[in-house]
């Protein structure tokens, strides 16, 4: 992958360096984007369908090592994550080139990949 970047500040991010006894994090990602509810069959019997979020565009969030150490960008995450507001709609409210993409309204993350950085 070349030219990643930080979602947040914008720097340039690298792959994980693995090195003999451990390895080097420079980024963590967060797997979210736009949802929609859905039902599943439910396989007990006479059970109501089981609701959940799909994941019908999905966008990945890349945060730098830098800014994961922040509490105002992890709390960011962590909403994201909870679904008390979505990452990408904030942004989107502070930068219009977002919303006029189209990246307004997101749904739930699903999968945040937390490696631990090695100094």
């Amino acid at each position: 992958m070349e030219g990643m970047q930080c979602f947040h500040c914008g720097r340039e991010v690298f792959t994980t360096i693995h090195k003999p006894r451990g390895y080097q994090v420079d980024y963590y990602r967060l797997h979210t984007g736009h949802t929609e509810v859905d039902y599943l069959v439910n396989p007990k019997p006479d059970a109501p369908p089981l609701r959940y979020l799909r994941l019908t565009q999905p966008i990945d969030v890349l945060t730098c090592v830098d800014c994961y150490v922040r509490p105002e960008i992890r709390q960011r995450l962590e909403d994201d994550i909870s679904g008390r507001r979505a990452i990408l709609e904030a942004a989107a409210r502070g930068n219009p080139s977002l919303a006029a993409r189209g990246e307004s309204r997101a749904g739930g993350a699903f999968l945040v990949v937390n490696d631990r950085h090695e100094g």
